[in-house]
């Protein structure tokens, strides 16, 4: 699958929106990266870790404005995206 055509499909079926997205994934990765270099050691202590990212964003839904519900979400996306690429089970986590 090409770029675009995932772009589109993330943005359903609007590749703009899609290819903001998938720019404001890969921006948060290395962010999140940076700050913490380990993301998890372990299933468990990974599914807190999205936990915690959850609760954050429901307190956002509920107190903040959009842009922080975004920035949450988006936050909640990037730790389980960490988690299903196995962040939390590597021996090297040069990234």
């Amino acid at each position: 699958m090409n770029y675009w055509t995932a772009a589109k499909m993330i943005g359903g079926g609007n590749v703009q929106r899609g290819m903001m997205t998938i720019r404001a994934l890969a921006l948060g990765c290395k962010l999140a990266r940076k700050k913490h270099h380990v993301f998890a050691e372990g299933k468990y202590y990974a599914l807190g870790v999205i936990g915690d990212e959850f609760r954050e964003l429901e307190h956002a839904v509920l107190r903040e404005s959009e842009e922080r519900q975004k920035d949450e979400a988006l936050d909640v996306a990037i730790t389980a995206l960490r988690f299903v690429q196995g962040e939390h089970e590597r021996e090297d986590r040069d990234g």
